[in-house]
Protein backbone atom coordinates (compact mmCIF):
# COMPACT_ATOMS: atom_id res chain seq x y z
CA UNK A 1 0.00 0.00 0.00
CA UNK A 2 1.13 3.40 -0.89
CA UNK A 3 -0.44 6.14 0.64
CA UNK A 4 1.66 9.21 -1.24
CA UNK A 5 0.55 12.79 -2.42
CA UNK A 6 -0.76 11.21 -5.55
CA UNK A 7 -3.15 8.98 -4.09
CA UNK A 8 -4.99 11.52 -1.88
CA UNK A 9 -5.27 13.99 -4.93
CA UNK A 10 -6.77 11.17 -6.89
CA UNK A 11 -8.89 11.19 -4.39
CA UNK A 12 -10.39 14.62 -5.05
CA UNK A 13 -10.12 14.11 -8.55
CA UNK A 14 -12.72 10.92 -8.19
CA UNK A 15 -14.74 12.74 -5.67
CA UNK A 16 -15.52 15.18 -8.10
CA UNK A 17 -15.17 13.88 -11.29
CA UNK A 18 -16.01 10.41 -11.33
CA UNK A 19 -19.20 10.88 -8.66
CA UNK A 20 -20.91 13.79 -10.53
CA UNK A 21 -20.51 12.08 -14.45
CA UNK A 22 -21.68 8.46 -13.37
CA UNK A 23 -24.48 9.56 -11.01
CA UNK A 24 -23.09 7.64 -8.14
CA UNK A 25 -23.21 8.22 -4.54
CA UNK A 26 -20.84 11.09 -3.26
CA UNK A 27 -18.93 9.33 -1.59
CA UNK A 28 -18.23 5.89 -3.87
CA UNK A 29 -14.93 7.37 -5.13
CA UNK A 30 -13.51 7.45 -1.93
CA UNK A 31 -14.88 4.19 -0.74
CA UNK A 32 -13.17 2.78 -4.09
CA UNK A 33 -9.82 4.15 -3.19
CA UNK A 34 -10.13 2.74 0.98
CA UNK A 35 -11.04 -0.45 -0.98
CA UNK A 36 -7.98 -0.79 -3.64
CA UNK A 37 -5.53 0.36 -0.39
CA UNK A 38 -6.69 -2.31 1.71
CA UNK A 39 -6.55 -4.67 -0.99
CA UNK A 40 -2.66 -3.57 -1.61
CA UNK A 41 -2.67 -3.70 2.31
CA UNK A 42 -3.79 -7.83 2.29
CA UNK A 43 -1.52 -7.97 -0.55
CA UNK A 44 1.63 -6.44 1.32
CA UNK A 45 1.06 -8.83 4.48
CA UNK A 46 0.40 -11.94 2.10
CA UNK A 47 3.71 -11.55 0.61
CA UNK A 48 5.25 -11.09 3.69
CA UNK A 49 3.56 -14.15 5.28
CA UNK A 50 4.64 -15.92 1.78
CA UNK A 51 8.30 -14.73 2.62
CA UNK A 52 8.14 -16.11 6.36
CA UNK A 53 6.90 -19.19 5.63
CA UNK A 54 9.30 -19.97 2.77
CA UNK A 55 12.16 -18.97 5.29
CA UNK A 56 10.93 -21.39 7.98
CA UNK A 57 10.49 -24.23 5.55
CA UNK A 58 13.94 -24.01 4.19
CA UNK A 59 12.99 -23.20 1.03
CA UNK A 60 16.05 -21.27 -0.88
CA UNK A 61 14.93 -17.33 -0.16
CA UNK A 62 17.49 -14.35 0.37
CA UNK A 63 16.65 -13.06 3.69
CA UNK A 64 17.11 -9.63 3.36
CA UNK A 65 14.07 -9.63 0.71
CA UNK A 66 12.15 -11.48 3.81
CA UNK A 67 13.00 -8.24 6.03
CA UNK A 68 11.97 -6.17 2.92
CA UNK A 69 8.86 -7.64 2.63
CA UNK A 70 7.94 -7.85 6.54
CA UNK A 71 8.82 -4.09 6.75
CA UNK A 72 7.10 -3.17 4.17
CA UNK A 73 4.23 -4.73 5.13
CA UNK A 74 4.94 -3.15 8.92
CA UNK A 75 4.61 0.14 7.02
CA UNK A 76 1.70 -0.24 5.46
CA UNK A 77 -0.46 -1.36 8.26
CA UNK A 78 1.19 1.78 10.17
CA UNK A 79 0.26 4.01 7.79
CA UNK A 80 -2.85 3.11 6.82
CA UNK A 81 -3.63 2.72 11.24
CA UNK A 82 -2.62 6.33 10.87
CA UNK A 83 -4.97 7.55 8.05
CA UNK A 84 -7.59 5.97 9.67
CA UNK A 85 -7.22 7.25 12.88
CA UNK A 86 -7.04 10.92 11.54
CA UNK A 87 -10.33 10.26 9.81
CA UNK A 88 -12.45 9.16 12.93
CA UNK A 89 -11.04 12.00 14.06
CA UNK A 90 -12.00 14.49 11.82
CA UNK A 91 -15.66 12.48 11.53
CA UNK A 92 -15.90 13.47 15.34
CA UNK A 93 -14.71 17.08 14.94
CA UNK A 94 -17.94 17.68 12.52
CA UNK A 95 -19.87 15.52 14.59
CA UNK A 96 -18.48 18.23 16.93
CA UNK A 97 -19.59 21.12 15.23
CA UNK A 98 -22.90 23.52 16.66
CA UNK A 99 -25.17 23.88 13.43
Amino acid sequence: MDWTIAAVSALGSQASGAGAATGDAPGAGFAQLIERELGDLNASTAAAETAIRDLAAGKPVELHEVMISIEKARISVQTFVQVRNKLVESYQDLMRMQM
